[in-house]
């Protein structure tokens, strides 16, 4: 049997963590390849004046969002591409900024386990709560019903 390509969803929760090793202890076979897909959130900020009783958005500057961006490749090097790289394991990096809505990080999961065409795509389920999941929708939920490929979710408790 080939190579296959496993996409690994991941952010800076324990759960991420734990699903990373999961999928290395269960899933990944010798000649593998692990891709990791991390989005970046949007460079929005919301001000609120209290005096003056104003909202408004404004975008980051350049150097915020290096630094955002920065944080991000530090982290995905620390917590994954190193074990990856001292196991010798072959990987690749998906560091996406865009919308933080659950669909659209769905959308963007299922789009990029499709169009690498992985063997499977694993993730965590983060318990947000029944009220928030109902109003805000799952980005677990949004794979699992979008995806063409097959999902591996692990709850985390």
């Amino acid at each position: 049997m080939g190579a296959r390509k496993i996409l690994v969803a991941v952010d800076e929760s324990k759960a991420s963590d734990a699903t990373f090793s999961w999928a290395l202890e269960n899933l990944y076979r010798q000649g593998d390849e692990v891709h990791l897909i991390h989005v970046i959130p949007p460079g929005k900020r919301v001000l609120v004046s209290a005096d003056l009783g104003i909202e408004g958005v404004i975008e980051e500057d350049e150097e915020t969002k290096k630094a955002v961006e920065q944080h991000a490749l530090d982290f995905m090097h620390d917590r994954f591409e190193r074990p990856l790289s001292i196991r010798k394991i072959p990987y690749d990096v998906h560091l996406i900024r865009c919308d933080t809505s659950t669909d659209s990080i769905g959308a963007l999961i299922s789009s990029r386990a499709e169009s690498l065409q992985v063997a499977v795509v694993v993730m965590a389920k983060h318990n947000k709560g029944a009220v928030r999941e109902f109003f805000l929708g799952s980005c677990t939920s949004y794979v699992l019903h979008h995806c063409k490929q097959p999902v591996v979710v692990l709850h985390s408790d």
